[in-house]
């Protein structure tokens, strides 16, 4: 047991003591005053008034001298401070990767469509990944600036509304917990076929994991005007825009704020058209991650491939890591024994560069024979593309055909060395930015072009 001395503080044994001296003289002093009170009643007299108070004792003057020491009373030990509420400041640097479905099947694979075990392989490595999935609900909070986001995230969606998201990739969402969004439209919900049913989506609904936003009414591109005037056009893009919010809104009783452009196919006027019906977010298919400086109106995909993975592997890289997957990752700042790179890239990795259309290049000659048919690759924003290989150089190069419309660019190379039995795919994610602003400034030219001063 601990010391009886140490159960106290200071300031409250003091004041102990002091108690212990007063409770004997109060008790005391009370029982004289009660005697003589009875004595009085019992004589039918009525009290006198009280004489003055006798001398204080040499103990009663101690007592005094105690309790007039205004010291002993105050706390000598420093109170613990509560701790303020820190203020909230929102982190800018998150970094979001949007994953876009399609339809699904128990086996096989098509293009839009992803089997069951790729897709339960796949939701797999996001998991071991530790990188977690939010819903879209919190990056529209982010945006908003009342609500931080892990500094990497994944938001998943599944457009058209076929029944395979339920039958194939439901349950294993359901049991990983992993939140997503479906995008329907009006003309396939509920039909039969393969159209999901009302029962199906509010099964889904129901466990807070599914949510569900618009996918316009007939899932025409809202870009081709089809030889209508500018009335006729306006008039049409409202009926996409507001019929279907409605339609959903009715039939599931929940707001419609997210909208993703079928195809991916919008402009200007369509995705401000979106925000005024009431769409609060709007999904494109770019192929490029969602950072604070995204507008809400252009919020970009990857689309996920069945039989290709590399735009998978392209989504999962952050920040210039190698992306997850099946294939090996070659980071783009790699080096050799000497210290010196091991894909030479023009743009560097990580540069910012004035030029909107700029031509990509890669000097794969450091990492030994390659397999000239296996090298493909992937820009953010444009899809699969087309490079030039020279297998005698191993120099990869791309002219990048329409200017870029954001800030920074995305590129995955992926390729198979020769020497590797049996080959191995392996992936390295190239990332540089454009100075958007500098773009539009007059070329000066260059010094080396620029006649000499006299």
């Amino acid at each position: 047991m601990p010391d009886s001395a140490t159960v106290f503080t200071a300031p409250a044994r003091r004041l102990l003591a002091a108690l212990l001296l007063i409770l004997p003289l109060a008790t005391s002093s009370c029982d004289r005053i009660k005697q003589k009170l009875d004595r009085l009643a019992a004589a039918g007299q009525q009290a006198p008034a009280p004489a003055a108070e006798p001398p204080l004792t040499e103990e009663e003057k101690q007592i005094n001298a105690t309790l007039d020491n205004h010291a002993l009373f105050d706390p000598t030990d420093t109170p613990a401070e509560v701790p303020k509420a820190e203020a909230f400041e929102l982190n800018k640097a998150s970094v979001v990767s949007i994953l876009g479905y399609h339809d699904f099947k128990e086996r096989g694979g098509e293009a839009m469509v992803i089997s069951e075990t790729k897709f339960r392989e796949q939701m797999q490595f996001i998991k071991d990944s530790n990188i977690p999935v939010i819903p879209l609900n919190d990056v529209l909070a982010w945006k908003k600036g009342t609500k931080n986001i892990p500094e990497e995230s994944f938001v998943i969606t599944m457009d058209d509304g076929w029944e395979g998201v339920y039958k194939h990739a439901w349950p294993i969402l359901k049991e990983h917990r992993f939140p997503f969004t479906i995008y329907l439209y009006k003309k396939y919900v509920n039909i039969g076929g393969r159209s999901l049913s009302w029962a199906q989506i509010k099964e889904m609904m129901d466990s807070g994991l599914c949510t569900v936003g618009s996918h316009s009414v007939s899932h025409d591109s809202m870009t081709a005007r089809k030889g209508r005037t500018d009335e006729a056009y306006a008039a049409y893009l409202d009926t996409e825009l507001k019929d279907s919010k409605v339609f959903l809104e009715q039939n599931l009783n929940v707001p419609m704020t997210s909208f993703a452009y079928p195809y991916g196919n919008y402009n200007t006027q369509i995705r401000d058209m979106g925000i005024a019906s009431g769409y609060e977010t709007l999904l494109t298919v770019n192929g490029s991650k969602v950072t604070w400086d995204t507008h809400l109106g252009d919020l970009g995909r990857f689309i996920i491939h069945g039989v290709n993975d590399s735009v998978f592997r392209l989504a999962t890289s952050f920040r210039g890591r190698g992306g997850l997957g099946t294939s090996k990752m070659l980071l783009a700042t790699a080096v050799n024994d000497q210290g010196q790179p091991l894909v030479k890239l023009t743009p560097r990795m990580g540069s910012t560069i004035p030029d909107r259309t700029p031509r990509l290049a890669a000097d794969l000659s450091g990492l030994g024979p390659i397999v000239p048919d296996s090298v493909k690759m992937h820009i953010a924003g444009l899809g699969s593309v087309t490079p030039v290989y020279d297998a005698a150089t191993q120099l990869l190069s791309y002219q990048i055909p329409h200017r870029i419309r954001r800030d920074h660019c995305e590129v995955s190379i992926t390729f198979s060395r020769a020497n590797v039995t049996p080959p191995v795919p392996e992936t390295l994610v190239w990332q540089f930015k454009i100075d958007l602003a500098a773009s539009y400034l007059p070329r000066l030219p260059s010094p080396a072009n620029q006649e000499p001063q006299p």
